[in-house]
């Protein structure tokens, strides 16, 4: 009983990466200056959400959008403070994508057509990242965290 009791332990401690440390060699974790690890921020939506998760930002039903009207890599819809938001990390390698992502970044508005009718939005850019949610939303603590994150 011992036994299976230790090696379950075991199994799980390898699991979370504590016994074998392999968290320095994949590239998502660095130590800060504190000596305390934190995540390193990539060009992936997984990482901006785990920059969220370190920041204490609470959200709710995550789930990536499988269908998308725009040129994005991902995209991911939650909810936060009950409110839908939508992210998505876009292709900025496309020169219109580029030019519509400066349009917005300088009027805070995105107009996006769904279902043949067009809504308008309010919108974030960072970098790649479009964050979209109805207008007039309070964001709060999430918009300054979605301002302040930066892809190292």
């Amino acid at each position: 009983m011992k036994t299976l009791i230790l090696l379950c332990l075991f199994v799980i401690l390898s699991g979370c990466g504590w016994m074998n440390n392999n968290q320095k060699q994949d590239g998502n974790m660095n130590d800060n200056q504190n000596g305390q690890q934190e995540t390193v921020k990539t060009s992936q939506m997984k990482d901006l959400f785990a920059y969220f998760d370190e920041q204490g930002i609470t959200y709710s039903n995550a789930q990536d959008l499988k269908t998308m009207n725009i040129n994005a890599h991902e995209g991911k819809m939650f909810e936060y403070e009950g409110n839908p938001v939508y992210i998505y990390r876009m292709n900025m390698s496309d020169a219109n994508m580029k030019s519509w992502m400066d349009e917005i970044k300088n009027t805070g508005k995105v107009t996006i057509n769904q279902d043949g009718k067009d809504d308008n939005y309010d919108a974030i850019i960072n970098g790649e990242y479009l964050l979209v949610t109805k207008s007039n939303t309070n964001l709060n603590k999430l918009s300054e965290m979605f301002k302040n994150y930066q892809i190292k």
